[in-house]
């Protein structure tokens, strides 16, 4: 497995369609998350690169290729989107026609930072379930039919439509993933705040119709976990179906293992048993996490994350560039202030 830059990809695309060399089998990973929650590391986990993680700018590109016992080059295009939920819209370079088909959406949660987890699951699924919706309809123009293939796919996935929980699920039209990170700092909370956002993150997945699991990049145990479902949605083939759900241990639940009796009740605090009326599962749910876990007003966030300039990023320096717009800076603020005067000396 290796990773490059997106032209060296192109690079490497062209010369291998030129050669002749074999058949090219493409798949789509878009990881999103929380800022900081982990992405980066996973990715850099799954490509056996020893090195640091630095902060994701923006929509990233890599990607990991093998060769199948057909020798056929298996290609697994990795876009990792930077900024939380601040840019969502970045979602629409990834998730696109030439690539839903063979895509599979991978949410990352910082499971030390249960006072932002609901609000970003909640927004980034919104947003994902958005986009796949608008590529399904654009493509529906030129092939009917397509929302119900996606859909059937994504219960068989399931294990079909004959479950006494399926009331409560609205499953992805794309494979998704669930991965609870910093496990290791996980394990330091107090039992009954693990036994809640374990819950919760197993009914997220449920009602998502996603595989969960746990991982650590200090637990080696839980990398081989990530490897092995990375490995599915970069270059196919079966996924364990094997559970793993002990208090003591990291989750791992595939797809369509889980159920709704098995995660249990709501776990709501018994000050907002009474109080909440809603006849919507997923609402109740988010309103158990919620109050023992109040969501942080995110709104400083995000405008502080609006503030953020890639240009006076260092691992972004263009001396040539940087001086240019270092001059037009210069040339605004000269203007500026002589328009200023030009308004003071007219009301004076």
């Amino acid at each position: 497995i290796m990773s490059k830059n997106v032209w060296d990809a192109a690079a490497a695309e062209v010369q291998l369609m030129q050669s002749g060399g074999g058949n090219s089998l493409e798949k789509f990973i878009l990881f999103v998350g929380g800022k900081s929650s982990g992405k980066t590391t996973a990715i850099l986990k799954f490509l056996s690169r020893d090195e640091a993680p630095r902060p994701t700018t923006a929509l990233e590109y890599t990607f990991a290729r093998r060769a199948n016992n057909l020798q056929d080059k298996m290609t697994g295009h990795i876009w990792e989107l930077g900024g939380g939920v601040n840019l969502i819209k970045l979602m629409d370079v990834s998730l696109t026609v030439d690539t839903i088909h063979s895509m599979t959406v991978i949410l990352v949660l910082d499971l030390s930072n249960p006072s932002e987890l609901w609000y970003t699951a909640e927004n980034l699924l919104k947003a994902a379930r958005a986009r796949i919706d608008a590529t399904l309809s654009q493509m529906s123009k030129q092939k009917a039919g397509l929302q119900q293939k996606f859909l059937k796919e994504a219960w068989e996935r399931l294990g079909g439509k004959d479950r006494p929980d399926a009331h409560v699920i609205n499953p992805f039209l794309v494979p998704l993933v669930i991965i609870g990170s910093k496990f290791d700092k996980f394990q330091e909370m107090e039992p009954e705040q693990k036994k809640v956002i374990t819950q919760c993150i197993r009914y997220l997945a449920l009602s998502n119709g996603a595989s969960a699991i746990f991982m650590s990049s200090k637990i080696e145990a839980t990398v081989k976990g990530l490897r092995h479902i990375m490995n599915v949605a970069a270059f196919g083939g079966p996924l364990n179906k094997t559970p793993v759900i002990d208090n003591k241990r990291p989750l791992y639940v595939p797809a369509g293992i889980d159920s709704l009796d098995g995660i249990g009740s709501p776990p709501l605090k018994s000050s907002d048993i009474g109080r909440v009326s809603s006849r919507n599962p997923t609402e109740v749910w988010k309103s158990a996490f919620c109050g023992h876990f109040p969501q942080e007003n995110t709104g400083s966030k995000l405008q502080a994350s609006l503030q953020d300039d890639p240009a006076k990023d260092k691992q972004f320096k263009e001396p040539r560039i940087d001086e240019l717009r270092a001059q037009k800076d210069r040339e605004l603020e000269a203007f500026k202030k002589q328009e200023g005067q030009k308004w003071t000396t007219r009301i004076s």
